[in-house]
């Protein structure tokens, strides 16, 4: 039979076994949660972050005023993750981040992919002269900002599961500024850009065959997942945010050494061709950062879910 109490580590303290019934409420809470995320994402979010073509990409480039956008979704933001950890319940501070990594993802699937944004770049001339299709550093940066904004997930979190009578569970957590949690961090971005890198470079397909959203999004997340776990097999990791530098390191790495260079852009401006873009750049930004953070934050429960199917006992750790 399977072992109900195998959930994660992260909603109980160890030892703590739970009935078929328990284990069947904290998961459907779980699932609740992060319905609730989704909603808000959908259609608040979506509202905050569109442009003005309603079928352009999810990016803040295209957004006038990024700014505001960024400031609306932050609240959306403390909103989901609030809620995910309150209905999740007691010891589910990291449910907050994933909660709004899933909301993300959800965003992104209402646009469309990278290439109509190179598309409408192309043509674009302003007072000043042609803007760069391909802006490797705004991309960039918009990675690093939705991964800031899913951590907020993690502060909101803990506030709110403060709220919990968990006291005692909360007393055996071990500090994080440690040097060799430091070390331990460190070395676990190392095998979790590596592994990522290639995985989502061998599953996301080749360069010339279409690609569609639900192969980014499958690229990526099952990337990082696989990352996550090689890396916690290797590494005691105290926090999961070291997990999501990884995510914005192999993004930004894809960014800046895989993107188109500036001849291939000034040919196919005169020649009114298309830019071919390498697969591993094709994800958007809110595409890395989203899939990326569900990929590592959901290894626990996939490890859970795969002892549980074997019959093993939970893990110590």
């Amino acid at each position: 039979m399977m072992q109900t109490g195998a959930m994660t580590s992260t909603e109980y303290p160890e030892g703590t076994h739970l009935s078929e019934g328990q284990a069947l409420v904290r998961r459907l809470r779980f699932l609740s949660g992060m319905a609730v995320a989704v909603v808000i994402f959908w259609y608040v979010g979506f509202w905050a972050a569109r442009s003005n073509d309603p079928l352009a990409p999810i990016t803040l480039v295209n957004v006038d005023q990024g700014v505001i956008a960024m400031a609306e979704l932050l609240g959306l933001a403390v909103v989901a993750s609030g809620l995910a950890v309150a209905i999740c319940g007691p010891n589910s501070v990291e449910r907050g981040a994933l909660a709004i990594a899933i909301g993300l993802a959800a965003l992104g699937m209402r646009g469309s992919q990278i290439d109509k944004l190179i598309l409408y770049r192309l043509d674009l001339i302003t007072p000043s002269g042609p803007v760069a299709a391909f802006p490797t550093a705004a991309l960039v940066a918009e990675t690093w900002l939705w991964l800031a904004l899913i951590s907020v997930g993690f502060i909101v979190g803990r506030w709110v599961d403060s709220w919990y009578d968990s006291n005692a569970a909360r007393a055996v957590l071990q500090p994080v500024d440690r040097a060799p949690d430091v070390r331990q961090g460190l070395g676990a971005v190392a095998v979790v850009s590596l592994v990522a890198w290639m995985v989502i470079s061998y599953a996301i397909g080749g360069d010339e065959t279409p690609l569609l959203k639900g192969q980014i999004y499958f690229a990526i997340a099952l990337g990082f997942l696989i990352g996550s776990m090689v890396a916690n097999w290797l590494f005691q990791l105290h926090s999961r945010a070291w997990l999501l530098c990884a995510v914005a390191l192999v993004a930004s790495a894809a960014y800046i050494f895989a993107g188109p260079d500036s001849a291939t852009i000034d040919a196919a401006r005169k020649t009114g061709s298309y830019i071919t873009l390498r697969p591993v750049v094709r994800a958007l930004p809110i595409e890395y950062a989203a899939m990326g953070a569900v990929g590592a934050l959901l290894e626990h429960d996939v490890m859970a879910l795969l002892r549980a199917l074997l019959g093993l006992q939970p893990a110590s750790r």
